[in-house]
Parts: structure tokens; sequence; C-alpha cells
């Protein structure tokens, strides 16, 4: 007789002040711009920073706002400082990982729930905590390259919002998975098509607008 097969279930995460305490896209450029100074180029860009990120900024054209400014790097040289970015990191900020919810994710790789980060940054810059945490499912921004080149764009689909959601879909349906025995983690509003999509879904407490979606369809609140 064969024996029945057994679901198959994923964890997915949000990554910055999900599961780290940093907004890593703009720590990255802190440290491009101090370790590769231009003047004109880094003025241009926090000029955009501050005309589109406020309280209620649409973080999807935030987001592709912010890798324009990729225009013209090279890909292997942005992995290598992404790599250099997240080795500082671990050295000067010794609360980089919101320890809570990475129990949570070791909680959840014990019982066999594949983890899965889920963000809008972008896929060099999270390889290295994916490395460290022992996750191997990245659904992330992926840059367009050409001749090796950033062009500035961004592939389909961009990880934010409902993108997120669309995402996740398409990896649970390579995977042949009910979003339903899934569980997900999101910190901020841009999260909620994310964790509507999923079975069980948890907050972590301080982002934007997430907590009253949280308390009104009765998620877990995490402190981080």
């Amino acid at each position: 007789m064969q024996q029945p097969t057994k679901r198959r279930q994923f964890s997915f995460f949000d990554v910055d002040d999900t599961l780290i305490s940093v907004k890593s896209m703009l720590s990255f450029q802190d440290y491009w711009y101090h370790m590769y100074p231009d003047a004109e180029k880094e003025a241009s860009y926090r000029q955009d920073l501050l005309e589109h990120m406020h309280p209620g900024a649409c973080w999807a054209h935030l987001n592709r706002l912010y890798y324009q400014h990729f225009s013209g790097r090279a890909i292997e040289h942005i992995a290598s400082v992404s790599r250099q970015w997240y080795e500082t990191m671990q050295h000067k900020s010794p609360h980089f990982y919101h320890q809570n919810v990475v129990e949570r994710l070791q909680q959840h790789q014990a019982l066999g729930h594949a983890p899965v980060f889920v963000s809008g940054s972008f896929r060099q810059l999270l390889e290295p905590i994916a490395h460290e945490l022992k996750v191997n499912h990245i659904l992330a921004i992926d840059l367009k390259v050409k001749n090796g080149q950033c062009t500035g764009d961004i592939m389909s689909p961009q990880t934010i919002g409902e993108g997120k959601a669309i995402a996740i879909t398409q990896f649970l349906q390579k995977h042949n998975t009910n979003p339903k025995d899934c569980f997900a983690y999101g910190d901020d509003i841009s999260d909620l098509p994310m964790l509507q999509l999923i079975g069980t879904a948890g907050v972590v407490a301080g982002g934007r607008g997430l907590e009253a979606e949280a308390s009104k369809n009765g998620w877990e609140i995490i402190q981080p």
C-alpha cells in the first residue's frame, strides 16, 4: 500500500525590519558611496530619497527609483561589495538580527518548514544573510544586466506589495504546495498581500500600519 505523500510546507520571511534591524538597501547605498565616493551621483540619489521617502510613500515606486541608481555598476562588483557590506554590518552592529524572529525561523527549520526570503532588496545583498541562516530560497529583486553591467531596471515580478504575493504564488505552484499550509512574517503594510495569501501569518512589531491589520485578523504580533 502506497504511503500518503507528506505535504511540503514553507515559511516566508520579509527581511528588512523583520529578520534584520536595518533597511538593507539604504544601508548598502551608504556603504557604497563611502567606499566609492561620487558626489554628483550620491546627491542625485539622496534627492530622490528626500522627495519620495515619507511615511505614506509608495514602496513599489521608491523601489524602482532606487535601482535606477545602480545603472552602470558591474554586477560582479555589486556582489562583491554586498559581501563586504554584510561582513562590516556583522562587526559594527551587534543587534543586526532580530533574535526573536531568527529563533522563529529556526523553529520552522526544525519542523521542516523550509524558510524563504521575500524581499524588495536585491538578491546579491541577501545571499550572505541567507547563507548565515541556512536559507536556500530567495524571492527578491533580480537586477537587469547587459554586458555585465546593471541597466537600472529590474526583472518581474517586483517583490514589493502585490508582487510578493505573485512571486510566492509562482514559487508554490512550482513546488506543488498550497499557500494555506504555509507561514509568513512581515512588518510593513506593504507585506499585507503576502500575509493574506498565506495560511498562518505573523507580524513583527514596529512597522507601518501592519499591527492594526494583525489585530483585525487575529494574527500573532512578535516583538523583534
